[in-house]
């Protein structure tokens, strides 16, 4: 029995197949019904998904046989990874390498093997999709294009669940970075606040006017970065999480918002239309934040209008529904529509309309994550209408209402 070489690139290979962070993980119907398929159509007792470790191969998949794994040194799958493409053994007792190998001689018994080596753009071979039988034999064309693009599938399924643990380690770090910037940052800066308040309200009379004025700029900039450290936060937590998809009636949705808006400006009129029964599909908490960004921007930017008005509503093209927020507000300069959807980007002095440049970017990512896209017209000195559309349909089988909302 001769047991395969080392690749020349193993450490890198081992680097690789660690990396995908399978090895040793639960069975997968996926990963066994690729087995499954390439045993029935190869018309072979024994398939299987495997992975060759430093000193073992590990069956990710496996049908007609028991075992979980074997020793590298006897594995067929160490000579396989060593090859570009398909590697075969017509008849293993006449192969000097495999005549005496304990699993030709013992159990599973093999006469015939055929590995398609599963290999990294970069050239690491991980392992094998093979198929094993008890008595000599050959592959038809057939069977090998067969194996050959079964093969691709279980390459794309571990690139795929690669990702998908990069990603979920991504989200843990960012989680872990979401809750240092809420608490270890945000801490200060609520002290720095309410320190130079201590100092303008308990010690007025000792400070010079200058020192005020400095307190002052000092208490609003603390402030401005606590708010834009909570916005940040907000927006992180938006692009992560879950959505569950209900019928929504974004009529009641505005109504319920433009109302807060009245009661918090009791003083303030504002002419408000909002169009009936305008009906979308779509997760009704992160769609009521779309608009209370959109309608929190429209009440503030008419603020300087002698009669402001605000219009929702939406249009229809080609079976296609856009919806609108409409206001006669300040407006702003089409060269830089670009720029407003997105973070921390500001078309208007802060001093004359405070904010933190993140409210549109919210806007754009909600309607993204609901299929839809998201757009401004405007004319300086005449207002603004933001368009956007939600692509989700309404599920078959009747309409899903959202739970109540306050």
């Amino acid at each position: 029995m001769h047991a395969a070489e080392l690749p020349r690139n193993e450490a890198r290979r081992l680097s690789a197949l660690y990396e995908h962070d399978v090895l040793d993980s639960p069975r997968e119907e996926v990963f066994d019904e690729i087995a499954e398929l390439a045993a029935l159509l190869c018309n072979a007792p024994i398939a299987l998904i495997t992975l060759v470790d430093e000193s073992r191969q590990w069956f990710k998949a496996r049908t007609g046989i028991a075992a979980t794994e074997t020793a590298r040194s006897v594995s067929f799958c160490a000579h396989a990874i060593l090859q570009p493409d398909l590697f075969v053994v017509p008849d293993t007792l006449k192969d000097e390498r495999f005549f005496d190998n304990p699993l030709v001689t013992g159990p599973p018994r093999i006469r015939f093997y055929a590995g398609a080596p599963l290999v990294t753009d970069d050239g690491c071979g991980l392992g094998t999709l093979c198929i094993i039988d008890h008595y000599p034999r050959t592959l038809t064309a057939e069977q090998k294009k067969t194996l050959a693009v079964l093969r691709t599938h279980v390459m794309k399924l571990l690139e795929l669940r690669r990702t998908t643990h990069h990603l979920a380690i991504a989200n843990r770090e960012l989680e872990s970075f979401s809750y240092t910037v809420s608490h270890d940052l945000r801490a200060p800066l609520r002290a720095i606040t309410g320190y130079t308040k201590v100092l303008l309200t308990d010690h007025r009379e000792e400070l010079s006017d200058d020192f005020h004025y400095l307190a002052e700029k000092v208490a609003s900039a603390a402030e401005r970065m606590d708010q834009l450290t909570a916005d940040l936060i907000k927006f992180s937590k938006l692009l992560r999480q879950s959505l569950d998809f209900f019928r929504v009636d974004l009529s009641c949705v505005a109504g319920a918002i433009v109302t807060d808006l009245h009661n918090a400006e009791p003083g303030r009129f504002v002419t408000v239309t909002i169009q009936p029964d305008l009906i979308a599909m779509g997760d009704p908490g992160t769609l009521r934040i779309l608009f209370e960004n959109l309608l929190q921007n429209a009440w503030k930017f008419t603020s300087t209008v002698e009669q402001p008005e605000i219009e929702i509503g939406s249009t229809w093209t080609d079976g296609s529904q856009e919806f609108y927020v409409r206001d006669n507000g300040v407006g702003f300069d089409m060269a830089y529509v670009e720029k407003l959807f997105q973070p921390f980007q500001r078309l208007h002095s802060s001093s004359q309309f405070p904010g933190t440049g993140i409210g549109l970017a919210t806007v754009r990512r909600i309607v993204e994550r609901h299929g839809g896209s998201v757009r401004a017209e405007s004319v300086l000195g005449y207002g603004t209408t933001i368009r956007f559309t939600l692509q989700h349909r309404m599920p078959e089988g009747g309409e899903k209402h959202p739970p109540t909302m306050m």
